[in-house]
Formats: C-alpha cells, structure tokens, sequence
C-alpha cells in the first residue's frame, strides 16, 4: 500500500480536532516532513529523557536522529495546541503490520487531560483500519498514569516483570469482526 493510499485510508478514522479536559481545541493530524522542526522542539522540551523504555536520548544528535528514525520508518500523528507540536504518536505499520509497536509521548504540560487518551484511540482505528491483529508497547512501570490509560484502551501486561514492561492488545480482525488471541 503506498504513502497516499495509507493516509486516505486513516483520514477516515482521524479527527481533525479534540477537545482536552482544559476545554481547549487540540488539533490533530498526521505528520508531514514540513512538521519536523516542531517536533524536534518538543522533544528538546521533553521530560524525562533516557536510554529506557524507549524514551527519548539524553543527547542532542543522538535523540536527532532517533526522530529522523521515528518519522522515516513509523506511521506518525501529532497533537498540535496553537502551533506548538505537544503531542505525538506512532506505530511502525511497515514493520510488524500484524503486530506494531506503538509509542506515545505527550509534552509534560499537557499529560492528564485526555490528550493521549484521544490519540491512543486515533492509533487503535488506525491498526484496525491496517488489519492489525494486536498492537504492543514498553512502558516504565513507574508511569503509572499511562499505564491507567493503556489499561483503559485496552492492553494488558505480558512478558516479565521488570523496570520497563511490555504491554499488548489484541484488536478485532479487521477481516473476520472475531476478536484474534
């Protein structure tokens, strides 16, 4: 399926607009190379920074080119509030397209207001939409916030216990309506 083809086929399932628990317009779109440099600011604002989970590096160039990994391999939506980026999703449909990776990150002033609780619903139409059979991610277990929201959208913990654990969820075959195990 082609680049154009995929984001026809998301655009169907994507708003263009949420409105967070403030009340205030968050407008939601998927990533176009013009969108880079705001994304790039908001993951120099971002915190925290790591080497776990996932999260994004400490180092400058190094966390440079992990997003320039990010937006030239995965399937990207963001969260824009005015025209700051605060907010931003992805899942690597090319990869796995029965079962992508998913993450999330949400610029801190803005967590705990339903943002990513939208887009975490944005992301499981779009892996339905791709006939994804479940979609995975890492999340520190000290997140306990996130963790709350995957829970709520529908993941569950698999794998050991451990500092950072994997969490799943099984969506309902696009093909068949049947919920895959």
């Amino acid at each position: 399926m082609s680049s154009d083809e995929q984001k026809r086929l998301v655009f169907e399932c994507l708003p263009t607009q949420i409105k967070d628990k403030r009340g205030q317009l968050i407008r939601v779109q998927i990533y176009e190379a013009s969108d880079f440099e705001g994304l790039r600011q908001m993951y120099d604002r971002f915190e925290p920074k790591g080497l776990e989970c996932g999260l994004p590096p400490y180092d400058d160039q190094v966390r440079l080119r992990w997003l320039h990994h990010l937006v030239s391999n995965l399937f990207n939506v963001l969260a824009i509030y005015g025209d700051r980026v605060i907010g931003h999703s992805a899942m690597a449909l090319s990869c796995s397209p029965l079962c992508p990776e998913y993450l999330i990150f949400i610029e801190k002033g803005f967590r705990n207001r339903g943002i990513g609780t939208a887009l975490s619903a944005v992301m499981k139409e779009v892996a339905k939409k791709f006939g994804c059979d479940k979609v995975v991610l890492t999340v520190r277990t000290a997140n306990t916030r996130a963790i709350k929201v995957f829970k709520r959208m529908g993941f569950s913990f698999c794998g050991k216990i451990e500092p950072c654990r994997d969490m799943e969820m099984t969506l309902k075959s696009a093909r068949t309506g049947r919920r895959i195990k």
